[in-house]
């Protein structure tokens, strides 16, 4: 209560920030057990409406400018200085905050992303300046389609400011990396849960212990796209690692299904899995398209030829 009653009295000034996005709407929010950020365009990272209070806000009984972004990059970081001053008439904290984002992603890439924060206390008038040291893997994803992290080379902006939604600074800088490549199909397969497109899907434990694997949602049908995937000289069989009862119907590049295959197992565990095989015709680079109906699991998908 004192501690309430002194911030409330201006004895001292709050630098509370928030860890979370603060929706405006009821209509921003996913379903309770909706977890696909990206493709709900959830939280700080992905989303694109107008919170009503952002990730990192926090209030202040002082005001404080920033200036002097600089930035130097050596092998295996990045290092940020920029000056913060006081310019309010009490003593107070700042939370300073450092994001950055993709500018030129090739697979969906957060908004911004914090990677870096200073609390500093000034009193009126005074200026601080704040460093930071960002390892070059922090710019990295994961990357579905080779199954590793990967930095794209490419622009980043990098943002400084009191929110996410408050910045203050920001350059861009040319990193070095990766480039994306095709899926090497016919050495990895594809792991169901490694798609970069799906409708009507859940998530679900491949075995008790560990993995994943995917199955329709409760009543619906799931669709899935895994792009770029480089069949090479050309493929004669697809193998589907699959448990439970129901269909998976292969297709590229949206076309016409080319195999099915079939799981009926309705009274075995889930994790009583099998393979099935078909026969199939592609070559070259094409997008797999995969359609799951009826309460099937589907754990791998494999090519041969």
């Amino acid at each position: 209560g004192t501690a309430l009653a002194r911030v409330l009295a201006g004895d001292v000034s709050p630098a509370g920030r928030l860890p979370q996005t603060w929706y405006a709407d009821d209509a921003d929010l996913p379903d309770l057990l909706d977890y696909d950020v990206i493709g709900g365009r959830q939280t700080y990272l992905y989303f694109e409406g107008t919170p009503l209070f952002p990730f990192g806000h926090g209030l202040s009984y002082a005001a404080f400018s920033y200036a002097d972004l600089e930035t130097r990059v050596t092998d295996d970081a990045l290092h940020f200085s920029f000056t913060v001053t006081n310019t309010g008439d009490v003593p107070a904290d700042e939370v300073a905050q450092l994001y950055t984002r993709a500018v030129e992603p090739t697979v969906p890439r957060p908004r911004r992303e914090l990677v870096a924060h200073s609390r500093v206390r000034l009193e009126p008038g005074e200026q601080s300046t704040l460093t930071f040291e960002v390892p070059l893997p922090s710019f990295g994803f994961w990357d579905v389609a080779r199954g590793a992290w990967r930095r794209e080379p490419g622009p980043y902006e990098i943002l400084a400011g009191a929110s996410s939604e408050d910045i203050r600074l920001r350059t861009t800088l040319l990193l070095d990396g990766e480039a994306a490549a095709p899926r090497p199909v016919l050495r990895r397969g594809l792991d169901a849960a490694d798609f970069d497109e799906h409708s009507g899907v859940a998530i679900v434990d491949r075995t008790k212990a560990s993995g994943d694997a995917v199955t329709p949602a409760q009543g619906r049908s799931a669709e899935l796209v895994y792009r770029d995937c480089d069949f090479e000289g050309g493929v004669t069989a697809v193998t589907a690692t699959v448990s439970g009862d129901g269909v998976v119907e292969v297709s590229l590049d949206g076309g016409a299904v080319l195999a099915v295959l079939t799981s009926q197992a309705p009274d075995a565990s889930p994790y009583d899995y099998s393979t099935q095989r078909a026969e199939i015709i592609a070559e070259g680079v094409r997008d797999v398209h995969l359609r799951l109906r009826g309460p099937v699991r589907l754990a791998h998908v494999g090519f041969s030829g």
